[in-house]
């Protein structure tokens, strides 16, 4: 359930990266839920509650992304130096 004065932000994050964002959120104090799990896909959907009024649950939230963003790039490179998967 969404908290009152905050606005609902919802992140797919891949089970790879999972304990990494989950690590900032909770060392970051963000209030937060896991909304849904795909595991036929490897996915886990979650709901970040970040506060109107302070910019740093937007910066959290810029370095959660910069963290899946990274994962992406790596995961699905088809250049062989950042291609993890062989």
């Amino acid at each position: 359930m969404k908290p009152r004065n905050t606005k609902e932000e919802i992140i797919k994050v891949p089970s790879d990266i999972l304990l990494d964002v989950l690590t900032v959120i909770v060392k970051e104090r963000l209030r937060h839920e896991i909304s849904q799990v795909y595991g036929n896909r490897g996915i886990v959907e979650i709901s970040l509650y970040l506060s109107n009024d302070t910019s740093k649950h937007e910066k959290v939230l810029d370095n959660i992304q910069s963290i899946m963003e990274e994962y992406n790039e790596y995961r699905y490179s088809q250049n062989e130096e950042l291609n993890w998967k062989e």
